[in-house]
C-alpha cells in the first residue's frame, strides 16, 4: 500500500527555526526555510498548527549548562540544528504501516523539530482531543506525558494517598495537580507562587501553600508521594514529609547553574538519597507513546484534565517564548502559533 495522502502544497521546503550553533535564544534561534521532511513507512507527516515551549527546548540551545551539549548532540556545535518536540496539526500523509491515524485526521504528539510547518512523527503521535483546539492540545504532549509517569507509573499513587506537588504552576506541575485528582488522590497539596494560589485552586488542589511563605519540609503534614518539578529542597528535607514506603519523583528538570544546568541539582539529590531510610527517590526520562497520548486524550474529553495554557506567541516571536521560559515564571504552558 502506498503512502496515503490529502493535497500538500507542491513545494519541498517548509519555514522552521534552527539553531546552527550553541548560545541565548536571541543570539541563535532563526527562523529559515529547510527541507520538508518525508515519511516513512511507520510515520505521519504532519501539518503542524501549534507547539508549545519546554524547559528542555531551552536547554537544547545550550547558552547555559554547558555540560549537557554533549548529551544534547555535539560539543562545539549542535549536530542536529532543529528545535521544538510539541505539536498539534493536521495529518496531511501517513504511511503504509500506520493503522491507527488517516489523513485530515487531527492529531498531536511529540517529535524533535515541532517548532516548523511540518514534522514527520513516529512513535509518540495520535488523534488529539476533540474538544480542545490545536493551541491547547499542543500544551499538552511533553509536560502531560512527564506528570502522567511520575504520578501513575514511577508514583504509583494508589487510591486515597496524600500527594504533594511543588512547582504546581508549570506546564508538568499544572498536569500532576489534575492527574493525581483524576486517579482517586485523597489529598492533593500545591506547592506554587503567592500569585499562582487561585488557579492551583482551580487544578483541583486540596490546599495550596505559598512557598515564600511556608516551607512544606517542615509544615508537619505527610505526604505518600511527593512530585518534585521544582527541585527546591534536598533529599533530607524532604524526608520529614515523606511517609515511610513513600516516593519522591523528580518531574522535570530543575534550574540550576551556568555549568552544569540541571545536572548538578540532580547528581546531588541522586547522591544523598542513597540513604533511603525506607523511602524511594525516582528520576526518569518520559517516553512518549502512542498510548500515553491516547490516555490523556481521553482524560481531556472527559473533562478531568484540561490543557493549562499561559501565553501564545507567533512563531515569529520564538526566541522570546524561549527567553521567558528560561527565566522559569510561567503560569501553565507557553505556545507557538504556527501559521
Amino acid at each position: 500500500m502506498a503512502t496515503m495522502a490529502i493535497p500538500m502544497e507542491t513545494t519541498k521546503t517548509m519555514r522552521a527555526v534552527v539553531r546552527r550553533r550553541w548560545g541565548r535564544p536571541h543570539d541563535v534561534v532563526e527562523l529559515d526555510e529547510v527541507a520538508r521532511p518525508t515519511p516513512k513507512d511507520d510515520e505521519v507527516l504532519v501539518r503542524v498548527r501549534a507547539s508549545s515551549v519546554n524547559r528542555a527546548d531551552y536547554y537544547a540551545l545550550g547558552g547555559v549548562a554547558v555540560l549537557m551539549r554533549p548529551m544534547i548532540g555535539g560539543f562545539l556545535r549542535p549536530k542536529d540544528e532543529h528545535v521544538g518536540g510539541d505539536f498539534a496539526g493536521i495529518a496531511e500523509a501517513v504511511g503504509k504501516d500506520v493503522t491507527d491515524v488517516q489523513p485530515g485526521d487531527e492529531v498531536y504528539g511529540v517529535r524533535t523539530g515541532a517548532f516548523a510547518q511540518y514534522v514527520s512523527a513516529k512513535l509518540a503521535v495520535a488523534r488529539k482531543p476533540a474538544n480542545v483546539s490545536f493551541e491547547e492540545a499542543a500544551a499538552v504532549p511533553t509536560a502531560g506525558l512527564t506528570a502522567l509517569e511520575a504520578v501513575r507509573d514511577h508514583g504509583r499513587l494508589q487510591p486515597g494517598q496524600r500527594v504533594l506537588v511543588n512547582g504546581a504552576s508549570g506546564g508538568v506541575g499544572s498536569f500532576a495537580v489534575q492527574l493525581a485528582k483524576a486517579l482517586d488522590a485523597g489529598h492533593v497539596t500545591a506547592v506554587c507562587s503567592a500569585r499562582n494560589v487561585e488557579r492551583a485552586r482551580s487544578l483541583g488542589a486540596d490546599a495550596v501553600l505559598d512557598y515564600a511563605q511556608e516551607d512544606y519540609t517542615r509544615s508537619g503534614e505527610h505526604y505518600d508521594l511527593i512530585v518534585d518539578v521544582a527541585g527546591s529542597h534536598s533529599w533530607r528535607q524532604n524526608l520529614r514529609v515523606l511517609e515511610r514506603g513513600g516516593t519522591l519523583v523528580l518531574a522535570g528538570l530543575p534550574s540550576g547553574n551556568h555549568f552544569t544546568g540541571p545536572l548538578g541539582r540532580l547528581g546531588q539529590l541522586w547522591l544523598t538519597s542513597r540513604i533511603g531510610r525506607g523511602r524511594r527517590l525516582v528520576f526518569f526520562v518520559c517516553k512518549p507513546n502512542r498510548a500515553n497520548l491516547a490516555t490523556l486524550r481521553d482524560l481531556i474529553e472527559d473533562g478531568k484534565v484540561r490543557p493549562p495554557v499561559d501565553r501564545v506567541y507567533p512563531l515569529t516571536e520564538i526566541a522570546a517564548a524561549l527567553d521567558a521560559m528560561g527565566e522559569g515564571h510561567t503560569q501553565g504552558k507557553l505556545v507557538v502559533r504556527i501559521d
